[in-house]
């Protein structure tokens, strides 16, 4: 008898919510809206400068430790000095497009190497590379654009100051996060295979003695 008038009282409430569904639509919202009004902030306080991302890579026969990677760029870039000691500065194919600055002036590049292999743990991605005539930065010797990490499958946590490259699996020796002008005092760490990350290196504070 019990279990049957449990089921009456479950069956009686089912046709109560039936014949008042507008009242109890109105009351989920309304604890909804509460809901949200209690776990939405009311204010964030600034991040302070994250630093770049760079990652480690070979270009060719040169072994890069921090090539940047821009999701503001729509091309990989380096400079002319960096595509002779590839050997590619005397094959570059004509630029159709010049390059757009922040200070809105622009500038043409030299010329395009197309399908230039660079390679990450044992992994080879073909990287259309834009050369450009600039001096060259040894802190950032290729920039990485959009087209590199659409290949790689990139997505970029600024939360958590992480790029994965979901399209590359390997096993690395990688370096701890750099900061400042000790970031060669750590050692190096062996990872088990995982989704390549970037690292994050921090402002540089250049203080003089």
């Amino acid at each position: 008898m019990d279990s049957m008038s449990e089921a009456f009282d479950q069956m009686q409430m089912v046709k109560d919510v039936l014949a008042n569904s507008d009242k109890v639509s109105e009351v989920l919202q309304e604890s909804t809206h509460q809901f949200n009004l209690l776990t939405s902030p009311t204010f964030l306080p600034k991040v302070k400068d994250q630093g770049k991302f760079t990652l480690p890579c070979t270009l060719g026969h040169l072994e890069i430790d921090n090539a940047l990677v821009d999701s503001g760029a729509s091309i990989n870039l380096i400079s002319l000095s960096m595509a002779e000691k590839l050997g590619i500065a005397g094959t570059l194919q004509r630029p159709t497009t010049s390059i757009m600055f922040g200070d809105a002036t622009s500038k043409s590049p030299l010329g395009v190497f197309k399908n230039y292999h660079l390679k990450i743990g044992e992994c080879i991605i073909q990287t259309d590379l834009t050369v450009m005539e600039m001096e060259e930065e040894k802190d950032l010797p290729l920039l990485l654009g959009t087209p590199f990490l659409s290949t790689v499958g990139a997505s970029i946590d600024f939360h958590k100051q992480e790029v994965i490259l979901h399209k590359v699996v390997k096993e690395r020796v990688d370096k701890e996060p750099r900061v400042g002008k000790d970031k060669d005092e750590r050692g190096p760490r062996i990872e088990k295979p995982r989704l390549e990350r970037a690292r994050v290196e921090k402002p540089r504070s250049d203080r003089k003695s």
